[in-house]
């Protein structure tokens, strides 16, 4: 004998129930994945920045008379620039980098950084959805390693005077009470026709990008707005014959009068601007007579301690300094590059 038709409906109706509820439970983990998820793959962008940022900092702590990084200078450096920046907890809360977490490789001029989110810093992550399930935080962290390396190849602010060792000397010498002539005055060359004026091979990028590689305009435009492409050890270039007092001025002139900072006779210790006063140029072998080839042996910066003269000689203060480039330890540079290797 058949059960009542109602009997039945009422057994499945109970199925549809349990059935119900288990999709729930389902729907509810992949909401759980979905919003957790993304706030841990949020927090690991957040620590990876401050990872990056940290480990360029550290890496930024140069002894440049020795070329190593100072240990303690790197990992003060390190959790300085690591503060700033913010991650996950619940909401967003600064980093805290350990002095453990960093690394430093004086000799090798490396900085490694890992970053984390965990009890033993400003505490892990805290899950929302996921909780209902029993996860209430994770651990996140984040790591990166930066290289301090001399500058084989500058592709900034290079401007076309050569810098050549003084007689007898190899390096130049840091200080304010060192000054080297960037480029001769009138009646002052250092060969017939050449006044350390360097002629820089053709450029599709940068200001001057399209001008003739010769020319006194070109000569103004690298003045005052650097080189667009880059200058490599080893590089052999041509020099630019003639004066050239009123480009020379024009172009000096601009690149002061751009600066944040015009106060005239004074060291670069001293400077505050906005770096426009420093110029760097190839360090490149004795010049001879007329339009000549020379090999740029090496790239230094300098430090433009007084407005230019009408047509004097342009002296500098040397000085060192860390700029984008492409890196390599055999480089004769006194420029240095700092860049992520991992």
């Amino acid at each position: 004998m058949k059960p009542p038709r109602r009997s039945v409906q009422r057994n499945e109706r109970g199925v549809v129930i349990i059935w119900s509820a288990f999709f729930m439970l389902m729907m509810l983990g992949f909401v759980a994945l979905g919003i957790d998820v993304a706030k841990v793959m949020a927090t690991r962008t957040e620590l990876q920045n401050a990872a990056d940022a940290a480990a360029l900092a550290g890496a930024s702590a140069l002894d440049l008379n020795s070329g190593q990084i100072m240990p303690d200078s790197a990992v003060m450096r390190a959790q300085y620039t690591a503060s700033g920046n913010k991650a996950f907890v619940d909401g967003p809360v600064s980093v805290t980098l350990l002095a453990a977490d960093v690394q430093v490789d004086a000799a090798e001029r490396t900085v490694r950084v890992t970053v984390r989110r965990n009890d033993a810093t400003d505490g892990s992550m805290i899950t929302h959805v996921a909780q209902v399930l029993g996860i209430t935080k994770v651990d996140v962290n984040a790591t990166a390693t930066a290289k301090a390396d001399r500058t084989c190849e500058q592709c900034e602010k290079m401007v076309p005077m050569g810098a050549v060792p003084p007689v007898g000397q190899q390096n130049f010498q840091v200080g304010c009470n060192n000054s080297y002539v960037l480029k001769r005055g009138g009646g002052n060359s250092v060969a017939p026709g050449n006044y350390l004026a360097l002629d820089f091979p053709e450029c599709d990028e940068g200001p001057c990008a399209g001008m003739p590689t010769t020319g006194a305009n070109t000569f103004r435009c690298l003045l005052e707005h650097g080189y667009g492409c880059c200058i490599r050890i080893g590089q052999v270039i041509q020099t630019e014959p003639g004066n050239m007092a009123g480009p020379t001025r024009q172009g000096l002139d601009a690149r002061w009068d751009a600066d944040t900072d015009r106060r005239q006779n004074i060291c670069y210790s001293d400077y505050r601007g906005n770096g426009n006063r420093v110029v760097n140029v190839p360090i490149i072998t004795p010049i001879g007579n007329g339009r000549v080839q020379v090999t740029v042996t090496g790239l230094a910066a300098f430090f433009l301690t007084q407005r230019p003269p009408g047509n004097g000689d342009i002296s500098a203060e040397f000085i060192h300094e860390v700029v984008p480039g492409t890196g390599g330890g055999g480089c004769n540079s006194t420029v240095f590059t700092i860049r992520l290797i991992e």
